[in-house]
Order: structure tokens, then C-alpha cells, then sequence
């Protein structure tokens, strides 16, 4: 696969400045992204650790304090 913004050559320091930044809005949407599923596994696997120790049959979940 290529990519091809990547690898091309700019005449003007606007246009570099252009690419770069797209570059990094591409990146930080990335990062984001990975945050927010990275977050929802780490609760599927709270939740089934919660369940493995009889926290189902009460019919509730602790609730976390540490909000963001």
C-alpha cells in the first residue's frame, strides 16, 4: 500500500505545513480512537472479572469513583 501524501514532494512551505498538520489530525483522531475502544475493553474485562467473583448475583456492579 502506498501513500502517497506522505512520500510527495512540496515546493512551497505552506504546503508542507498543510501536510503536516493533516498528518497529525489523522494521527490524534487515531489515538483517540484506539483510546475509546482500548476504555471499553478494559471494562468488558472489569465486568467479567466483577461477574467471576459473585458480583452478578447481587444484581448489581461496583460503580467506579474515578470518573475522568
Amino acid at each position: 500500500m502506498r501513500f502517497p501524501v506522505l512520500f510527495r514532494r512540496e515546493n512551497s512551505a505552506a504546503a508542507r505545513q498543510e501536510r503536516i498538520a493533516r498528518v497529525e489530525r489523522v494521527l490524534t483522531d487515531s489515538l483517540r480512537t484506539m483510546a475509546g475502544l482500548f476504555g471499553r475493553l478494559a471494562d468488558g474485562i472489569e465486568k467479567q472479572r466483577l461477574q467471576r467473583s459473585g458480583h452478578e448475583q447481587q444484581g448489581t456492579f461496583l460503580r467506579r469513583l474515578d470518573k475522568k
